[in-house]
């Protein structure tokens, strides 16, 4: 098996038959189907796989983040950005609770929380 690794020494990509170019030769994992749901937690140490826990929940951890922003992008952007004439229309009281609305969406990535709409958005 050819792995090719990163600056940071785990696995970027693989090719159990075949060539890549500038590729590492490791024997094939045990488990080939952690292997490829994870490779890229893995790094080669001492000619063989190492598997990473710590990196895995980082790139989980990203992973999550970017689907939660992705939600914010979907869910919170199109309303906080109508434009002046909207909020203009809006009462004080609403404005205040989109404001602490559109803040959660912002702290979310920290707590990863969807937060709840207003029911005067629905």
């Amino acid at each position: 098996m050819k792995v090719l690794l990163n600056e940071q020494g785990y696995i970027e990509s693989y090719a159990l038959e075949g060539e890549l170019l500038d590729a590492v030769e490791v024997s094939a994992p045990s488990d080939l189907a952690h292997f490829e749901a994870h490779f890229t937690a893995y790094r080669v140490r001492d000619g063989t796989l190492s598997f990473d826990g710590e990196q895995a929940a980082l790139e989980q951890s990203e992973a999550a983040k970017a689907k939660y922003r992705k939600r914010r992008e979907v869910e919170c952007f199109p309303i906080i950005n109508r434009g002046q004439l909207w909020y203009d229309t809006l009462s004080a009281a609403q404005l205040a609770e989109l404001k602490t609305w559109y803040q959660s969406w912002l702290d979310g990535t920290n707590t990863l929380a969807i937060p709840e709409k207003p029911a005067w958005l629905n």
